[in-house]
């Protein structure tokens, strides 16, 4: 998988991509029981699992709750789910600040992931920017290659609203770089990289 890939609404994956390393996270209960599916567990790509896992001990050794991947992977046809449901819930226009379309997701590249926590064995899914997690995550998250992909103040760079639980692997010196620049991965590549890939299919992936 290209770490450092751009994935948004004018950079979109295929329909067909899938990652071929995705393993489960763990068994917590995750948001998905929003969305018409109880049985579909947290799922980030294999080659990402460890760099998660060191920062998440990270934390609990730092004294804070038990970060977890509430949201990982997305197939494309999910993703649709869930964006329609927004479209139900609050109105097309809107649902396009808060909710990828299919495509346009980084569910689906299996290295992005919303997080929740884990709070004396309860799962704990509402996050708040007062957290020590959160605020945590923010300074320290880049040394495990982690960045806060949607940060606030970046919305019209982004296209999406601030999502202070989003976090995307893109490797620890392409995070560390984004982190002391302050700059966002559209910014990284309109800066450094001129034009991006603009999609990405399952064979291409797989060379």
């Amino acid at each position: 998988m290209n770490y450092a890939i751009l994935v948004n609404k004018q950079n979109l994956l295929s329909s067909d991509f899938v990652p071929e390393d995705l393993v489960i996270t763990d068994n917590n209960e995750n948001n998905f029981h929003n969305y018409r599916d109880p049985n579909f567990k947290p799922m980030i790509s294999a080659s990402i699992l460890p760099y998660f896992k060191a920062m998440q001990q990270a934390a609990l050794d730092a004294g804070l709750k038990e970060i977890i991947v509430d949201s990982g992977y997305r197939p494309y046809e999910y993703q649709k789910v869930v964006f329609d449901k927004f479209v139900d819930e609050v109105g097309y226009e809107e649902a396009c600040k808060k909710v990828a379309l299919p495509g346009s997701s980084e569910h689906q590249t299996g290295i992005a992931f919303d997080i929740a926590y884990m709070d004396n064995g309860k799962y704990q899914e509402k996050t708040s920017d007062e957290d020590p997690e959160i605020i945590w995550l923010k300074e320290n998250s880049h040394k495990f290659g982690f960045i806060l992909r949607y940060p606030l103040g970046k919305e019209a760079i982004t296209g999406y609203s601030y999502e202070r639980w989003h976090y995307r692997f893109v490797g620890v010196e392409l995070a560390t770089h984004l982190y002391n620049e302050n700059i966002t991965l559209e910014e990284y590549y309109t800066r450094l990289k001129g034009q991006p890939r603009t999609r990405i299919t399952k064979e291409e992936d797989q060379k």
